[in-house]
């Protein structure tokens, strides 16, 4: 059904970019059309626009006004405070002058979980194009200024999906993944409540346990751990690594990688970690970045993918 629209504006009082924040990979149901992006953000849609130090807004629900923005983009962060913490070598120095204004969000924590458990082995485009078909598929439809769009599904619409059903929406192997971790959140086995309000060792910990048991899963890794843990949960200390970080640090930190991982990627020509290189990458470069880990990661990776490490 059509949906009113609600257009208003946000002040901009420190750095900010729209298109370097929608634009870098923690995000898949953003599309820039001409000066406009258009989302669909908490079942309804919500559309930008950067002037200056003003975010230019239209909405198709009241819910989406201009308190929902200013938290969605955590502009309450001193990002140049951030910024200035993290500046300390030449590669990050380099990323940050070239991606200023980007900020890490913070989205719906079963949104991002799934979107990642999606996001196994994928690129930015094919992962957007899984996730929409999900969403065309199992979500709800409505209107908004002529156009149609869905909401996110439902963990409880994807648990009750068949297997084959989501193969068909083209996820592959991921299917499955995506299914049992629908089932889990749906079953209530997951208190999403307690990831915000424990630090990142012990939310990470639960995150883990409480999906996996004592087993690690294909898709449901430490990587997508702190996929939700950075871009929901507010923990901005976590640090995703994925090929093109691994490659990054191992260019530009060798360091932190490690002389054995540094000659297995030489020899082989790959990027691919076991869960105990991850993890202990992850404390290195944790112990390095500091609190702010998580920022370091994106800009990093924005400049990585740029330069096609």
């Amino acid at each position: 059904m059509p949906r009113h629209r609600m257009q208003y504006t946000v002040p901009l009082g420190s750095p900010f970019s729209l298109d370097y924040t929608l634009d870098s990979g923690q995000l898949f149901r953003w599309d820039r059309r001409g000066e406009w992006w258009y989302g669909v953000v908490a079942g309804s849609v919500l559309k930008l626009r950067q002037e200056g130090d003003v975010l230019r807004c239209s909405a198709s629900s009241d819910q989406l006004d201009s308190s929902f923005v200013s938290r969605y983009f955590r502009l309450d962060v001193d990002l140049e405070h951030v910024l200035a913490t993290l500046s300390k070598d030449e590669a990050i120095t380099r990323a940050i002058e070239r991606y200023y204004g980007l900020r890490i969000v913070s989205q719906n924590i079963w949104e991002c979980l799934a979107s990642f458990v999606l996001a196994t082995n994928a690129n930015i485009p094919r992962i957007k194009k899984m996730v929409a078909a999900v969403c065309a598929r199992y979500g709800t439809r409505f209107e908004f200024e002529g156009d149609s769009y869905t909401t996110f599904p439902a963990s409880e619409a994807l648990a009750a999906a068949s297997e084959s059903d989501l193969i068909g929406c083209g996820l592959g192997y991921r299917a499955p993944f995506l299914r049992r971790v629908a089932i889990s959140i749906a079953e209530g086995k997951v208190d999403f409540a307690l990831l915000a309000n424990l630090g990142y060792a012990e939310s990470r910990k639960l995150l883990m346990t409480e999906l996996l048991g004592q087993k690690l899963l294909l898709g449901v890794g430490p990587k997508v751990a702190d996929c939700v843990l950075l871009y929901s949960c507010g923990k901005d200390e976590a640090f995703p690594i994925d090929v093109w970080i691994a490659k990054v640090l191992g260019k530009s930190y060798p360091r932190l990688i490690g002389p054995e991982l540094r000659k297995r990627f030489a020899r082989e020509g790959k990027a691919k970690l076991s869960p105990s290189d991850y993890d202990r990458i992850s404390k290195r470069v944790r112990s390095y970045f500091g609190a702010y880990a998580g920022y370091a990661q994106q800009y990093l990776f924005m400049a990585a993918r740029e330069e096609g490490i």
